[in-house]
């Protein structure tokens, strides 16, 4: 799908691509959105730009990095929105093409971003504009997630010394790989708004460059709490780790103890068994003193073990 706006004397509105593309050729501004479509439609309708071969073969594809390639009179650049989901984040890769007169975007799929802009229309005032309001919406849409991904933490923390089983290792180690997901695109998206605020860009014009930094600090933020975010798993998992292990421990203790406690017993029921026979010797308190030993040893044993604190 295709749709098209253009911002003239007349005001914004949605119209065809070939209308917005004249319009911005007589000065006006055009926005041309690219839902899902392939390259050839993208390189037919984009013709009268003159868009670069390989902006074109990248804009379609869904393999790109974030970041800005400067082509003279128009800029490429790279994005992605996010939405996190259970315990890791669905990336969307975003395709910008911004010149003096006119943005295109291409996105596979509905994005957050570009609906919001839909509904909003900042045309008028430039296509840097525009620009600027996808990537404060898109980076606005990464503030929600850091704090998710923080209450998780702080879930898990709780967690740790109550679960006896593996669903909160398992959980921790999902949580650890959406993080590393989310980071691998966070950062290059970092460095490529930073490079929008401090190059000397045509079609960005200078005024436009504090809104930006405002974007960059914002994403510079989420970048921030995801480095801690990513220590701190790493010390939740050790503590999963060493909690497990103090639990098998306290288990093996008290076995331990059982056996320790019993070894006397076997020892004595073991003994009196292959030798004796007490209805033989007619030692008629004979069960009663086997029956007292047992009981002073198993005493003996446990006090033992209690004067040691090993219990």
């Amino acid at each position: 799908m295709i749709r098209a706006w253009l911002a003239d004397g007349g005001g914004a509105r949605e119209t065809t691509p070939e209308e917005a593309l004249r319009g911005a050729s007589a000065g006006g501004v055009a926005w041309i959105d690219f839902d899902c479509e392939d390259e050839a439609v993208a390189r037919k309708t984009l013709e009268p730009l003159r868009i670069h071969p390989l902006v074109l073969e990248d804009m379609v594809m869904e393999v790109n990095r974030p970041k800005v390639d400067n082509y003279g009179d128009y800029l490429y650049v790279v994005m992605h929105s996010a939405r996190w989901d259970e315990d890791r984040p669905t990336l969307r890769e975003v395709d910008m093409v911004l010149g003096e007169r006119f943005l295109v975007t291409y996105h596979d799929g509905s994005t957050r971003s570009i609906a919001a802009a839909h509904g909003v229309i900042a045309l008028t005032a430039g296509p840097s504009h525009l620009l600027h309001f996808l990537l404060d919406v898109l980076v606005d849409h990464y503030l929600p997630i850091v704090d998710r991904i923080a209450e998780e933490i702080d879930e898990l923390e709780e967690r740790i010394f109550q679960d006896h089983g593996g669903e909160v290792h398992e959980k921790i180690i999902r949580l650890k790989r959406g993080m590393s997901a989310l980071r691998r695109i966070v950062g290059p998206q970092r460095d490529t708004l930073l490079a929008l605020t401090r190059d000397e860009f045509r079609t960005i014009p200078p005024e436009m460059r504090p809104y930006l930094r405002d974007v960059y600090d914002r994403l510079a933020r989420v970048s921030d709490l995801l480095d801690s975010f990513r220590d701190e798993s790493a010390t939740l998992l050790d503590l999963h780790v060493s909690a497990a292990s103090h639990r098998l421990n306290e288990v093996i203790k008290r076995l331990t103890v059982i056996a320790t406690v019993g070894l006397p017993l076997t020892l004595i029921t073991s003994y009196y068994g292959m030798n004796f026979n007490l209805a033989e010797y007619h030692w008629r308190t004979g069960w009663a003193y086997v029956l007292a030993l047992l009981a002073g040893s198993a005493g003996v044993t446990w006090w033992y073990l209690k004067r040691k604190r090993w219990l």
